[in-house]
């Protein structure tokens, strides 16, 4: 699961903050809440997830709590592998 945490959070400090400066974030930081990703971020992220990890990520998966954090996201990959 850490490659999924180094990925998603490498992919989100660097295409969603646009900071080049820190690649990592903290794992359990509120995106939504923080308002770091939205519904474009949202979509930005499914597409990275699914090309990255040769997954389908299903409509039933498309849930807030699915996409709270990094560990979240990672959770959701290791559930789709």
């Amino acid at each position: 699961m850490t490659q999924a945490i180094d990925a998603v959070s490498e992919f989100i400090a660097t295409e969603i903050m646009h900071d080049s400066s820190d690649k990592k974030i903290d794992p359990d930081l509120g995106l939504l809440e923080e308002g770091i990703i939205d519904s474009l971020g949202l979509q930005q992220i499914i597409t990275f997830i699914e090309q990255q990890f040769k997954i389908t990520i299903d409509d039933d998966d498309l849930m807030p709590e699915n996409f709270e954090s990094v560990n979240a996201i990672a959770a959701l990959i290791e559930k789709n592998a």
